[in-house]
């Protein structure tokens, strides 16, 4: 399912939300627009034509497509939804490390523990055993909740207008 339309028409929901006396708040949905979603519009030529003067333009695509930062077939069927796969092992290597800037010593350290706790959790996977992944009950019932919304959504029985008033409540 092309979820390009469903990202045109949920943008243009959120102006119609958005009171008029709130000019910030118009231009973050501007700058989001032109940056994720539509792009903007650059001047291409000007020429001029006996007297009257004539302006080109043309719509650059954005700088982030949707297709770049969109989640919805990643949470329909239960993948990860960071688009960085290092984002974990970062937090937990901070974690083991214990403070923003170690010595070398300290970090040579840390980078040992974490091979010692890949080794491991290599020899488990190849015993059959792969460490259970841990997750808060709530981040769990919180996904479960997305899945239901992206699936009602997925089959029509939920619209833009409420799939977004529902992620707004979650």
């Amino acid at each position: 399912m092309a979820l390009k339309p469903d990202v045109a028409e949920g943008l243009q929901y959120l102006r119609q939300q958005v009171p008029d006396d709130m000019e910030d708040l118009h231009q973050l949905l501007q700058y989001f627009d032109e940056t994720y979603v539509t792009g903007n519009l650059r001047r291409v030529t000007s020429a001029r034509s006996s007297a009257r003067l004539i302006l080109c333009a043309r719509r650059i695509a954005p700088l982030f497509p949707p297709a770049v930062w969109k989640v919805y077939d990643a949470t329909l069927t239960g993948r990860e939804r960071t688009n960085n796969v290092c984002e974990g092992w970062n937090n937990a290597f901070a974690t083991m490390v214990g403070h923003h800037h170690p010595s070398l010593c300290c970090l040579i350290g840390a980078l040992q523990q974490d091979q010692a706790m890949v080794a491991t959790a290599l020899l488990q996977n190849a015993r059959g055993q792969p460490p259970a992944k841990r997750c808060k009950r709530s981040v769990v019932q919180q996904q479960q909740r997305l899945h239901k919304l992206f699936c009602e959504r997925s089959d029509g029985t939920r619209s833009v207008k409420d799939t977004l008033r529902a992620l707004g409540h979650l």
